[in-house]
């Protein structure tokens, strides 16, 4: 047994604090009906280096990034100082070589603990977040057990050393601590819960407001509220440093507490004061709880509560088994209790990002709000501002791409989700083929007609004053909104909150909600197709009526504009021609009346109605706005509005007439999907401006097959009907609808799908046997624009405009993302070997470590092509096995019918199955990156950085589910519903019983019975038998379930079946 290892349910760490520090969290996870905190933790000191509430600058414990984080937890965290039988000790602090240090974590608690052998005692510490409390609060309980054998006299003073008060905002703090300890203020003192937070606003403002709210910190010891010092100087005197507590050295427990405190200009802090005595095998414990609440009056209506016996325990064990409650979904049992334990943290983490859906009103105006979902922003993340609304049913905002993606698999864990993501992401993408950045959390408001209803709800089902619920529902407002103001104000319901809550909430419309913040990726949009798919494999009956039935689907309209190339084209000052400057904010849309700058904003009409149409007239007008920005060379896809694709750290290219065969790879995923779906209707309505748009663009492709124009020519006239129409879509649609049959739409796209496949031909050539993943361009031939006078056109970006009359292709080196899309979509499994093989063998392979990193080395390309050039090669996007894109190779080669080399891979590419020592943190969770072999550092190759919440999580569940089911699952042949089970499972996963069972569908457990314990896969492979369904006795023969039988797993009436396999034995 090393330093790192699983024993049951916990992932344990020997002297972690000797270890390479790392960076995790706490997944905030309340219940529905709690209020979650964030929590960060490190392997220093004890523990927690920074919570909040609601967001990033409301820091209780100040945030720090990552760096600074490990330097600063043992001194600024949370802090035991211990006088035993008189001498002095702090446990978890400095180097003990009499102390045994271990680290606990579990999905929704952490733990450590000290055997401290010099004095006999073992002291330990646990972390959860309160739950289903209706405040929020980080519980904190120690336990400190005499394991010597004779009595201890105990004195302890356990805390934290600074509080940042309410009101003051984290990033504040940080630059001005010493003039914002000015408003500082504490209440509640006599009731020993003192409560944190400000007199009043500390904005430059002639408006000055007060701050409802504030921090608490209480502790409990035997069903009793402890005194609290709050004034730092108390303990640490003179030592401002925090590092010795000289008043606690020199005085005991019970002089300290009748020292006199004082609060004001300080900034305080929490420490609980404490003395007993230990017999031996004796233990005593403490639950400190610190949090946020909005009144005084709350947080002492709670304390009752807290006192009661076995509360503690109570929640504690409750944090736990919410959590499991959920990650059951992929309960999975295999001969590795890692890969299983693996697998449910994926789960974990990947709805941390996407959200876990939750379904109001099943069977009538159904409602789904994604709960416990952030934007991944952690010390290690420094750079992004994370939100994790402090409510009932909390949601939280993140980006498109990645709340897209982490959705990706919902609805083979929850039927009832349907096509709601799907709808949710077309309606995004606006007319254009862009969407907004941020996705947030979904509001709900009464509809227009249902007014007297909701009126009429409120007055029957609330007791006493309807004010504060009438104030929140007069505008748009979320379940959680609803439920903390029942909570705060004791409002009395003559029915139940839930019921309450799905009846109001059927009055209401649901509203997506989403802003534009910045730019407009070139990928974003990839991720739509993963929902389409997912959806028909669980659904395939319901293809027509996805694609034609409902008609409703918007366009988002965002105030920001992509220009033209006569604005965007320009001359830099050493006179080399870049695209700067693509996309504008649209002063005058913004002017137009009930446009909602950074607000949710749909396209209309000229009438001011919404334009809609079909979500096969969604892919109709992406596929088409996406086909009309290929590059000058035909191959990829064009970063012409200023922002990359999925590799953020190549945020050069745009600037460098930037181009994306990922994306490419992607379109003709589109276009084939059109292709082969369009004609199960005849005719379809197209808003008048896309008709002719798709008719104007289709006439240039044919003349250019028709050799009437030239490469050159052909994309400098689409490029220019493309402006023409973005233009004439600027602000408003006429409101006309144009027929056309779906016969000439296959036409069309299939001869837009020749043209994909001739350039993506093309680009095969300059890749040497891998697809390249970028391509940028050089302006060949150029002209300034000049006006009449002969002057240079400055464009809004400040320099000199130009019109190009040729470009040349620069190839860039190989990145795996290319590939990773192209093995996906390949038929063909000869020739998806022999890409395989050329990437096996070239230096995206990682060697040393048996892994795939993002790229080639890339030391001859210039820094213009982005930030990741000057990263450190082998380190963040540059050179290192970044897990996202490396599990979508994986996932690829599975997808392509590799099987074989999948698992070969497998043992070293996915993070369960390495090395702990070298991955230097628990290989449960996934890190963004794992430092490759080029790095110079060679003691940190294999080392993972930057914790959880990324796209690796949904490829780790996609791959769990080829492995587990196949690539069909449902299918719909002769009217008729077909469960397909085809695992692809290697022999040595099967355990002693020669079985491996895995969650269907989050309610159906199947056992797979392979008594030969051979691959599930390949020529030799054995076959299934029979199917046993263990609820009702049935036997059925064969490898399939058909017709109602395959309905009711579907619909989660059959909770576990028995697969059988052949014995080849």
């Amino acid at each position: 047994m090393g330093f790192y290892y699983l024993d049951g349910d916990t992932y344990k760490i020997e002297n972690f604090d000797s270890l390479p520090a790392f960076s995790s969290f706490l997944p905030g996870l309340a219940g529905i009906k709690g209020i979650p905190i964030w929590v960060y933790y490190t392997n220093r000191g004890q523990g927690v280096n920074s919570f909040g509430i609601h967001n990033k600058n409301n820091a209780i414990m100040e945030f720090n990034p990552a760096n600074t984080a490990y330097e600063n937890t043992s001194i600024k965290g949370f802090r035991t100082f211990i006088k035993c039988d008189g001498q002095y000790f702090e446990p978890f602090f400095t180097l003990d070589k009499s102390a045994r240090r271990r680290f606990f974590i579990k999905k929704n608690s952490f733990a450590i603990e000290e055997v401290n052998t010099r004095f006999g005692l073992k002291i330990h510490v646990k972390y959860v977040v309160l739950p289903e409390e209706n405040v929020g609060a980080l519980v904190r309980h120690v336990s400190i057990e005499n394991i010597g054998d004779k009595k201890r006299d105990i004195e302890i003073i356990d805390g934290l050393p600074k509080i940042i008060p309410y009101g003051i905002s984290n990033s504040s703090y940080k630059e001005m601590s010493n003039l914002l300890k000015s408003w500082s203020h504490i209440k509640n003192i006599d009731n020993n819960v003192p409560y944190y937070t400000v007199r009043s606003s500390s904005n430059d403002s002639s408006e000055i407001s007060e701050i409802e709210g504030g921090y608490f910190y209480l502790t409990i010891k035997d069903g009793k509220v402890l005194p609290v010092i709050y004034d730092t100087e108390v303990i640490f005197d003179y030592d401002t440093s925090l590092v010795n507590p000289i008043s606690f050295m020199e005085d005991s427990v019970k002089e300290i507490i009748n020292k006199k405190q004082c609060f004001y200009n300080k900034v305080p802090c929490g420490f609980t004061p404490i003395s007993f005595s230990l017999e031996p095998s004796a233990r005593s414990q403490f639950h400190t709880v610190i949090g946020f609440s909005g009144s005084v009056e709350q947080i002492n209506d709670k304390v009752h509560t807290f006192c009661q016996k076995d509360y503690f325990t109570t929640k504690i064990k409750r944090a736990d088994d919410l959590v499991d409650g959920m990650t059951k979904d992929v309960r999975t049992k295999t001969s590795s209790p890692v890969f299983d334990k693996y697998i449910e943290q994926n789960y974990l983490d990947n709805f941390l990002r996407g959200g876990y859906p939750f379904v109001f009103n099943k069977e009538s105006n159904k409602s789904i709000v994604h709960l416990f979902s952030r934007k991944h922003g952690d010390p290690e993340r420094d750079y992004n501002f994370f939100t994790t609304a402090g409510e009932y049913y909390s949601q939280g905002n993140g980006n498109f791409r990645d709340v897209n993606q982490n959705r990706r698999n919902d609805v083979f864990f929850n039927k009832d989700i349907e096509d709601f993501n799907i709808k949710t992401f077309f309606q995004l993408i606006q007319i254009d083929g862009y969407n907004p950045l941020e996705v947030r959390p979904s509001t709900f408001k009464i509809k227009a007609e249902k007014r007297d209803e909701g009126n009429k709800l409120l007055k029957s089902a609330i007791v006493g004053d309807i004010k504060p619920l009438e104030k929140i529902v007069a505008g748009s407002f979320t379940p959680g909104q609803i439920s903390n103001c029942i909570a705060i104000n004791n409002i009395s319901l003559s029915q139940d909150e839930d019921e309450f809550l799905e009846m109001l909430l059927e009055l209401c419309d649901e509203n997506i909600e989403a802003g534009f913040v910045e730019g407009y990726w070139s990928d974003h949009w990839d991720y739509n197709m993963d929902l389409v798919e997912g959806h028909l494999k669980v659904y395939p009956d319901k293809l027509e009526e996805l694609l034609f039935e409902d008609d409703q689907y918007r366009f988002y309209d965002s105030p920001v504009y992509v220009l033209p190339r006569n604005e965007r084209y320009v001359i830099n000052k050493k006179g080399e021609v870049r695209q700067y400057g693509s996309i504008i904010k649209d002063e005058k849309k913004l002017k137009r009346e009930g446009f909602v700058d950074n607000g949710t904003n749909w396209l209309k009409t000229e009438a001011g109605s919404y334009v809609t149409t079909t979500l096969m007239g969604k892919m109709i007008s992406l596929g088409l706005s996406k086909y009309a920005t290929l590059d000058t060379y035909g191959m990829g896809v064009e970063m012409e509005a200023g922002k990359p694709g999925w590799n953020d750290a190549m945020n050069g290219l745009p600037g460098l007439f930037g181009s994306g065969m990922s994306e490419t790879l992607e379109l003709k995923r589109l276009m084939s999907f059109i292709i082969n779906n369009v004609m199960r209707a005849d005719e379809i309505k197209l808003p008048l401006e896309v008709h002719d748009y798709l008719l104007r663009v289709y006439v240039a492709t044919t003349k250019l097959y028709n050799k009437e124009i030239d490469d050159f020519a052909y994309w400098d006239r689409v490029s220019s009907i493309r402006e023409e129409y973005r233009e004439d879509v600027r602000y408003c649609l006429k409101g006309v609808y144009a027929t056309i049959s779906t016969s000439k739409v296959k036409e069309i796209f299939e001869k837009f799908n020749e043209k994909i496949d001739d350039g993506i031909k093309r680009a095969m050539e300059y890749g040497d046997g891998i697809i390249p993943t970028y391509f940028t361009y050089k302006a060949k031939e150029f002209e300034p624009v000049v006006d009449r006078d002969g002057n240079p056109v400055i464009g809004h970006y400040g320099l000199p405009t130009v019109m190009v009359k040729s470009f040349e292709v620069v190839p860039l080196p190989h990145f795996l993302e290319g590939p990773a899309k192209m093995l996906a979509a390949l038929k063909d499994t000869e020739e998806a070997k022999r890409l395989y093989d050329n990437v096996k063998v070239s230096n995206l392979y990682d060697r040393k470590l048996g892994m795939y990193k993002t790229s080639v080395p890339i030391d001859h390309i210039s820094m213009e092509n982005g930030r990741i050039r000057a990263f450190t090669a082998g380190w963040l996007e540059r050179e290192s096995i970044f897990l996202h894109m490396e599990y979508k190779y994986l996932l690829s080669t599975l997808e392509a019918g590799l099987y074989e080399e999948f698992y070969k891979d497998l043992p070293t590419a996915m993070v369960a199955f390495r090395d702990p020592e070298q991955y230097g943190r628990s290989i449960l969770e996934n890190s963004s990156f794992i430092a490759s072999s080029v790095n110079p550092n060679e003691a940190i190759h294999g080392r993972g950085y930057v914790a959880r919440l990324s796209g690796s999580t949904s490829e780790a569940i996609s791959i769990w589910m080829m492995m587990f089911m196949g690539d069909k699952l449902f299918t719909f042949d002769n009217n008729e519903l077909e469960l397909h089970l085809e695992p692809k499972l290697p022999g040595w996963l099967f355990d002693e019983n020669d079985t491996a069972s895995f969650t269907l569908l989050s309610t159906c457990k199947v056992t797979y019975h392979n008594p030969s314990r051979r691959n599930t896969y390949g020529q030799d492979c054995p076959k299934i038998e029979r199917i046993r369904v263990i609820d009702t006795g049935e036997v059925i023969e064969g490898d399939y379930i058909r017709g109602e039988m395959a309905v009711k797993i579907r619909e989660g009436e059959i909770k576990e079946l028995v697969v059988e396999f052949e014995n080849l034995y």
